[in-house]
This record gives structure tokens, C-alpha cells and sequence, in this order.
């Protein structure tokens, strides 16, 4: 694995994180942009790891096994339900431990980011609201059964559905927000117990079991 690539990404997405964190989304979705070309074009550059790829089972990933978050204090929605914590990479990859899983989970959480980044944008544009909930599935569709195993995805994974039903409770997409519930099923089926143990993980948890369809009161 090239560990130059790992602490580019990882400036890239942590500077964005920073431009988000103070207010500037613009200069943020600029350096979370480069940054996800980046993870695209090694990607698709290494043909060896794509081959690796297929006889990655459950093997450790070191560079990824933990990362921290940090709040978006400037998001203007209060609603409880929104998960506004934003991922900030380590950069310190040691080359001779780890995954090419890796690159997937790293490119997955600067995605995640990017949709965040648009889903603060939209509290007042649904056009933003939209681009946001296409980038957490894109998100969700990167973390696959193959990187089932590491709490950093599951954290992503949870991030996403919980947020996706927030944009659809936004929309007044009802039924569809509740359509998130399937997802968390099939979560917990396919993921070991231990996993879950995280307090940001199990906080997510909640919040997506605890997803109730608003009531509207009766006309008069």
C-alpha cells in the first residue's frame, strides 16, 4: 500500500473537515472534492490491489481501525436525529500491515463527508438535500459485506441511514424514511455483536431504532 496516498487523502479530507468546521462549506467541498478524485484515481491505478481485493477476507486493517470525529457546530438544524459529526483520518499508515480494504473505507468516509457538507447546505435547499442523500448511498454502497468487520464502516454505515431518513423526514417522504429500518435489519443480521459496542455507534443505533413516522393531527 503507498503510505504517501493514505497521508494525502487524509490531509485532503481533514483540511476539508476544518474549512466545514469553521463555516466555510465552499472550501470545503473544494478540498473533499480533490480528495475523493484522489482515492478514484488510485483505485483504478492499481491493478494489484483490485486482485488482492478478491482474496481479502476478515484480515486486520490497521490504518483504518480507528478514526475520531468532530461535531459541525455551524449546522443550523437542531434536530436531535442528525448525526453532524464529521470524520477526521489518521495519516500515520505503517505500509507493511495494511489492508487493501483500506483505500475503500478512506475513500467512503470522505464521501460521507462531502454529503454532510451538502446535507448542512440543504437545511434550506432540497436540491442540496438530494445531492446529499445520493452521496450517503453512494457511500453505503462502498462498504460492502468485505469491510463488514471493521467499526469505522459500521459507524459510516449507521451515519448514513440515520441521516438518509432525515433528508426523507425533511422532504416529507414518510414511508420512505422508515424504509432506513429495513436497511438497520439487515445490518444487525450480518454484523458481529461486538461491533456495536462503540458509545458514537450504539448513540446511532438508537436514534434509527427510536425513527417514529410524525403524527399529523386531524383536520378540524
Amino acid at each position: 500500500m503507498n503510505q504517501s496516498f493514505f497521508h494525502d487523502a487524509a490531509r485532503l479530507n481533514n483540511e476539508g473537515v476544518t474549512a466545514l468546521v469553521g463555516g466555510d462549506t465552499e472550501t470545503s467541498i473544494n478540498l473533499l472534492m480533490s480528495a475523493v478524485k484522489m482515492t478514484k484515481k488510485y483505485i483504478a491505478s492499481t491493478t494489484e490491489q483490485t486482485a488482492a481485493l478478491a482474496s481479502c477476507s476478515k484480515e486486520s486493517s490497521s490504518c483504518f481501525r480507528s478514526f475520531s470525529t468532530v461535531e459541525v457546530t455551524c449546522a443550523v438544524c437542531d434536530d436531535p436525529m442528525f448525526f453532524r459529526r464529521a470524520i477526521m483520518m489518521p495519516s500515520d499508515v505503517d505500509d507493511g500491515v495494511s489492508s487493501p480494504l483500506d483505500v475503500y473505507v478512506y475513500c467512503a468516509a470522505v464521501i460521507f463527508n462531502l454529503a454532510l457538507v451538502h446535507h448542512i447546505q440543504g437545511s434550506k435547499n432540497k436540491d442540496a438535500r438530494n445531492k446529499a442523500q445520493q452521496l450517503y448511498a453512494t457511500t453505503l454502497m462502498l462498504l460492502d459485506d468485505r469491510v463488514g468487520h471493521m467499526q469505522s464502516a459500521l459507524l459510516l454505515k449507521l451515519a448514513c441511514i440515520n441521516n438518509m431518513a432525515h433528508i426523507r423526514l425533511e422532504n416529507g417522504e414518510f414511508d420512505q424514511a422508515q424504509a432506513g429500518l429495513g436497511q438497520l435489519s439487515t445490518l444487525l443480521k450480518s454484523t458481529d455483536e461486538g461491533l456495536f459496542e462503540g458509545v458514537e455507534v450504539q448513540a446511532l443505533l438508537m436514534s434509527v431504532l427510536l425513527f417514529k413516522k410524525p403524527k399529523v393531527a386531524a383536520a378540524a
